[in-house]
C-alpha cells in the first residue's frame, strides 16, 4: 500500500473525529488527529503546484500571476523552450529592425551628401566651360599684357603629306 493511501485512510478518520459521543476519544488522540489534517494540507499544497495529472493551467487569478504561481503549472513548464524560442525570435525581430533603420538613415545621408557633391561638380564644370569657351579667353588675353597670343588674321594652312592628294 502506498504511503498516499495510508494517509487517505488516516485522514478520512481525520474528517470525522468523534462520530460516537461527546467525550470519547477514537484510538488517535486529537494531536494525531491534528498532524494529519497539518499533513493533509501539507500535501494538497504539493499535489496543486506539482499535479502530473493536471492537464491544463489550473486556476488563473489575477494573484497567481502576480505572484508567480502560474509559473509553476504543468502546462508552463512544458512550454518553457517554446516561451523561450519566442523570446529570442522577438529579440531578434527588434534588433533586426533597428539595425534596418539605422542602416536607412546612413543610406539617407549619403544620398543627401551625393547630391550636393553632383551639384557642386555640375556647378564647377559649368563655370570651367564658361572660362574656356573662345570669348572669355580673348577678353583674358587682352587684359593681361603680359601674354603675346593674339587672334589670327590669316586663316590656316593645310599642310600636304602627299602631294598627289586633293584634300581641302
Amino acid at each position: 500500500m502506498t504511503k498516499e493511501k495510508e494517509h487517505k485512510d488516516e485522514w478520512d478518520i481525520a474528517e470525522k473525529p468523534y462520530e460516537s459521543g461527546a467525550d470519547e476519544t477514537s484510538e488517535m488522540d486529537k494531536e494525531e488527529l491534528e498532524e494529519i489534517a497539518d499533513e493533509k494540507e501539507v500535501l494538497d499544497a504539493i499535489r496543486k503546484y506539482t499535479d502530473e495529472e493536471d492537464s491544463g493551467i489550473g486556476k488563473v487569478t489575477l494573484s497567481s500571476i502576480f505572484g508567480g504561481d502560474i509559473l509553476q503549472s504543468k502546462f508552463v513548464r512544458k512550454q518553457v523552450m517554446w516561451f523561450l524560442l519566442v523570446a529570442l525570435l522577438m529579440v531578434v525581430y527588434t534588433a533586426n529592425r533597428y539595425q534596418s533603420q539605422q542602416e536607412i538613415i546612413t543610406i539617407d545621408s549619403l544620398k543627401n551628401e551625393l547630391q550636393g557633391v553632383k551639384y557642386n561638380v555640375l556647378t564647377q564644370s559649368s563655370e570651367l566651360m564658361n572660362m574656356s569657351r573662345q570669348s572669355h579667353v580673348e577678353h583674358y588675353l587682352k587684359q593681361s599684357n603680359d601674354s603675346e597670343l593674339s587672334e589670327p588674321t590669316t586663316p590656316p594652312y593645310l599642310i600636304r603629306i602627299n602631294p598627289d592628294d586633293n584634300v581641302q
